[in-house]
């Protein structure tokens, strides 16, 4: 069965809108900076502003920053949503939304001052997708996914999947993540933030920064310009934070992937590329071995990492190179580089130099704590 992608939006520190954000990426303009959180600075991608604020009157488990961010992504969609409403019924449409916290840094300010209903309500990974659901009166399916740094990804997988069963005409999926100082402090204990701009698969690299943003997807079975052509998927479990340098399971995910989507090339991998050392090493030698001519880059290093939202912000960069493309020649995305090649990783086609070429089928990976994994394809239909 073939599925669609009817429209799509996001927002993150590189920009407000998809074009902006490609836009930023292929001209290489980095969107990290300095942040302060407690008594720490921290390098990270911060959207500076959020034009829309939520409705008066939203109920307060509602109120968070998370849901503010998704809310300026929604607003991009809003006309296709109310079409599918009208079209298919507030019953026959699905939300799925990927995430790692949603309001957590509220209840931590908070926590003296709220009510135990508000404060689990808040803190629920289905927030977000509640969220959606009661701003626009749908009455279907609706639950979130939080699977670490695929959580986004996965959210377009658990899309499809509702619609191939026929439990709904459309869904409204994607990713959505916050900064926040749970999470910036967790991944500070475990050693692998840069105080620099992130730059992976460098020699340079001294690991990852953290971001924000969300994205955000209507998806269908009616035709369309963008298919979802495949997806694979898996969890080795081999670590609870280091991914698996055989990359055994990594490869039959990609190999699933093409399969499924029924292609023989692709013409641009967005890697997951944070920039540590682990990820690095396992995803050069995947690359290599699979893909190893085909244009890549990591776009980490603009926006920073967006964790939950990461997945679908990607995707959507994917999603807005195949839209451009059917216009001209596009730009790839330029991979964050400082030219100090890393003799001891295997060669991967990194972008560092303007290329412009047709786009017809493109690979967006993430990979998660945990020993999590994903690959999605879109394609021109």
């Amino acid at each position: 069965m073939k599925v669609y992608i009817n429209d799509f939006g996001g927002i993150c520190s590189a920009g407000e809108t998809s074009s902006e954000i490609l836009k930023t990426i292929c001209e290489n303009k980095t969107c990290v900076e300095k942040i302060h959180c407690l008594n720490k600075d921290f390098m990270a991608g911060k959207i500076k502003t959020l034009k829309y604020p939520l409705k008066e009157g939203l109920p307060r488990h509602f109120q968070s920053r998370t849901n503010l961010i998704l809310y300026q992504v929604l607003l991009q969609i809003q006309d296709s949503i109310r079409c599918a409403i009208k079209e298919y019924g507030a019953d026959r449409i699905g939300v799925v939304i990927g995430t790692t916290t949603t309001a957590v840094e509220e209840n931590f300010k908070e926590i003296h001052h709220i009510d135990l209903e508000t404060f689990t309500k808040r803190n629920t990974l289905s927030n977000p997708s509640a969220f959606v659901a009661h701003i626009f009166g749908l009455q279907s399916l609706q639950f979130g996914i939080s699977s670490a740094c695929t959580s986004g990804g996965k959210a377009l997988v658990s899309a499809r999947r509702l619609l191939e069963k026929g439990l709904c005409d459309a869904v409204i999926c994607g990713g959505v993540d916050s900064l926040n100082t749970l999470t910036i402090f967790g991944f500070d204990s475990l050693d692998i933030l840069s105080q620099k701009r992130s730059v992976p698969f460098s020699k340079n690299r001294e690991g990852v920064n953290l971001g924000e943003g969300a994205a955000v997807f209507l998806m269908t079975k009616k035709k369309s310009l963008i298919e979802f052509k495949g997806f694979g998927g898996n969890n080795d479990a081999f670590h609870i934070t280091k991914p698996n340098s055989s990359c055994e399971a990594q490869s039959v995910m990609i190999q699933q992937a093409m399969q499924m989507a029924n292609v023989k090339s692709i013409d641009y991998v967005n890697l997951h590329g944070t920039g540590t050392l682990a990820n690095d090493s396992m995803e050069s030698e995947l690359i290599h071995t699979m893909l190893k001519d085909v244009p890549c880059s990591s776009t980490k290093g603009v926006m920073g990492h967006t964790l939950g939202a990461a997945g679908a912000l990607e995707a959507m960069v994917c999603l807005e190179l195949l839209r451009q493309s059917q216009q001209d020649n596009v730009t790839l995305p330029l991979h964050c580089f400082d030219s100090a090649v890393d003799a001891n990783l295997p060669i991967i086609n990194l972008i560092t130099n303007i290329q412009k070429t047709r786009v017809k089928n493109t690979l967006s990976l993430s990979f998660a704590f945990g020993g999590d994994n994903c690959a999605l394809i879109f394609g021109v239909s």
